[in-house]
């Protein structure tokens, strides 16, 4: 069993909103990658199959392959011009934390570029951490946060786009449903959607557009996601794909993709004849939102009925609450208890 990486570091993702607001550095959320009993390389995958993978130029052979390369982030789609920031990783939240700070009024825009993306609730959470912020440090600065969904994760349901409307709300953040922005004007001042409405900012924090990896291009679907068997097998044999970039009715958050490769590393061990045929692993994906102020909302997920289609989320809605800022460390507390074995 080999994993390749592309860093002998990984990072913890949830990290980027805290750090986009400056209260925490980036070395806080990530760490060497060891496990025990599993050789970890390092180096640029350029090349998967069902039979290996090339890295660096190298070829190594393998009976299966499980990827999850994830969503890429098209940053090149967002314009690189004076009050405009494109991120939805570490690196940029601390590329971005500088400006975020130096804002002292005028408007703050959280814009979701496109569908789909990697952890739907998270620029919710953006927007009321930051409306908090500069309530704190008293500053008139309005939040706003658009999304192209007239009704915010309505793909969750059970009341959390409710929720997620009332909650912003609450925190005095405007909420701009059904605006698909158009990125290529940025750069005057006015953030402006396909329909003709228009936000004036002084900065623009843009979760900018994901595509397919390239290492996935060849496979069968279009757009950003590929079709996968319910074993998570793509339309390559011995091909497994899972994670954010596998479509599926399913939340593009870790835990979901932890019981994705459970399930497709069943698969490949019943290939090579090491198992029988299991039933597929059932995720159990938290996800915790920032309110400012030290409040979170826990928002969960279970599958009493097995996975969709045949069978439909539970959805649960706790809090805001400080109590689960407490979660939210825990929840990193597992991820780094798991990175060093």
């Amino acid at each position: 069993m080999t994993l390749f990486e592309r860093s002998p570091t990984v990072e913890y993702l949830p990290g980027a909103i805290p750090i986009s607001l400056g209260k925490t550095s980036r070395d806080r959320w990530r760490g060497w990658l060891s496990l025990p009993g599993i050789e970890v390389r390092t180096g640029a995958v350029e090349e998967i199959s069902g039979g290996g993978v090339r890295v660096d130029g190298r070829a190594h052979v393998a009976d299966a392959v499980v990827a999850a390369p994830g969503l890429k982030l098209d940053l090149g789609r967002v314009p690189e011009v004076p009050g405009v920031h494109a991120f939805w990783d570490p690196a940029g939240a601390e590329a971005a934390a500088g400006a975020v700070r130096a804002v002292e009024g005028g408007t703050v825009a959280v814009v979701v570029s496109s569908l789909p993306y990697r952890c739907p609730p998270a620029p919710f959470g953006m927007a009321m951490e930051l409306a908090s912020f500069y309530r704190e440090e008293d500053r008139d600065v309005r939040v706003a946060l658009t999304t192209p969904e007239h009704i915010p994760l309505a793909t969750i349901g059970g009341g959390v786009p409710e929720f997620l409307t009332r909650s912003c709300a609450e925190a005095g953040v405007e909420l701009f449903a059904g605006f698909e922005p158009d990125l290529a004007s940025l750069g005057d001042g006015r953030l402006r959607s396909i329909g003709g409405v228009e936000v004036e900012y002084e900065l623009v924090l843009a979760v900018p557009p994901h595509v397919r990896s390239p290492l996935l291009a060849r496979l069968d679907g279009e757009g950003p996601l590929v079709p996968v068997s319910p074993r998570f097998e793509s339309s390559e044999p011995g091909l497994f794909v899972v994670g954010d970039a596998a479509m599926v009715p399913l939340p593009r958050a870790a835990d979901a993709a932890a019981a994705q490769g459970r399930t497709a590393a069943d698969a490949a061990l019943e290939r090579l004849g090491l198992c029988a045929e299991q039933e597929p692993h059932l995720p159990e994906p938290e996800c915790y939102v920032g309110h400012g102020g030290g409040r979170y909302s826990r928002i969960s997920l279970r599958y009493p009925d097995g996975l969709p289609p045949a069978g439909s989320a539970e959805v649960t809605v706790e809090g805001p609450s400080e109590r689960f800022a407490a979660g939210f460390e825990a929840s990193f507390e597992r991820w780094r208890a798991l990175r060093d074995g």
